[in-house]
């Protein structure tokens, strides 16, 4: 059964946990491999605090149909049996099909879903208010603002989320930006008693983050490095700055590697946000994948347009995850 809103706001913490959505070589979607995954990082977070996040931007839901969708919001859901929270990414760039996949999430139990700003054309704060009120309105379960200005171009500031958080079922706000002044300023303006802001983009950015009290992170690591996600959640619990810089050095070869392999690649210029915290997250599913399939779970392959590694980059990922006692 569904947490209710008013409960799930206060189990929003610690690893935000990022379901991968494995392909077959063919590109298929292999829902045996998906339901492998999630079963195996639930069992490894166990105990932990923790929140499983299915159909975002890391799990490729804009490469997949809305039936692919669903079968992955479904499977999730089946697999995980309320050992921890999950929400559904179901934001669309309109209002009524972002309606239409949050009402199918609900249907089929998660917690809540989560919704990106609509994208393509840009709109009015008043436009932005209106969408996640009527979606408010549609259903029961709780609503997780994903605030990502890199994919979409729209950025909820703190006043317009200070107003989203009085709408009671809008309980979080997936804060994927990398300026920790901005972070600091949303977590000012929103009662922490109507909404979870949480850190969007990862470990990297997370400590900075902590230092105001964020309750927890997104990440990949706990796909294929748990005790690594768990270990920098604690270290924030525990205000140990000096373990959370200690922690960050360890996993620098990571971050080296993804900027190494992406440095190989020419890309189509385009225009970037500046909130993004890193410039390397064109191949980030390929590596998050491959690092999965080396470390024993099936995070199958990537769909086009992204890039898969060579073999030769594969063996250098497992030079990596061998510096980070991974392997």
């Amino acid at each position: 059964m569904a947490l209710r809103p008013a409960e799930l706001i206060s189990r929003v913490k610690g690893v935000v946990h990022v379901v991968m959505t494995p392909f077959d070589k063919d590109g298929d979607l292999d829902e045996k491999a998906l339901r492998i995954s999630v079963n195996h990082v639930a069992e490894a977070l166990k105990g932990q605090d923790a929140v499983f996040l299915t159909t975002g931007s890391i799990g490729e839901f804009y490469a997949m149909t809305d039936e692919e969708c669903k079968t992955v919001v479904r499977a999730t859901t089946e697999e995980l049996d309320g050992r921890f929270p999950l929400f559904a990414g179901t934001g669309r760039s309109g209002t009524r099909r972002t309606i239409e996949l949050s009402t199918y999430a609900q249907q089929v139990g998660v917690d809540g879903v989560m919704v990106l700003n609509p994208y393509y054309l840009p709109v009015t704060e008043d436009g932005l208010y209106r969408h996640f009120k009527t979606l408010a309105e549609s259903i029961d379960i709780g609503i997780m603002i994903y605030n990502n200005p890199l994919m979409t171009k729209l950025w909820v500031p703190p006043p317009l989320m200070a107003r989203l958080s009085k709408i009671d079922n809008i309980i979080a706000d997936k804060e994927t930006i990398s300026d920790a002044a901005k972070y600091y300023w949303m977590q000012r303006a929103v009662d922490p008693k109507d909404m979870a802001i949480l850190c969007g983009i990862g470990q990297l950015v997370y400590p900075f983050f902590a230092v105001f009290g964020c309750p927890g992170f997104v990440t990949e690591l706990a796909n294929f490095a748990p005790q690594i996600a768990v270990a920098f959640y604690k270290a924030a619990l525990q205000r140990n700055f000096d373990k959370l810089v200690d922690l960050t050095d360890s996993i620098a070869p990571y971050y080296e590697f993804r900027s190494k392999v992406l440095q190989t690649r020419s890309r189509v210029p385009g225009v970037l946000s500046g909130f993004l915290a890193t410039p390397d997250f064109t191949l980030a599913h390929s590596i998050i994948k491959e690092a999965m399939n080396l470390t024993g779970l099936p995070g199958g392959t990537v769909r086009e347009p992204v890039e898969k590694l060579t073999n030769e980059e594969k063996e250098e990922l497992r030079k990596v995850l061998k510096q980070m006692d991974v392997l």
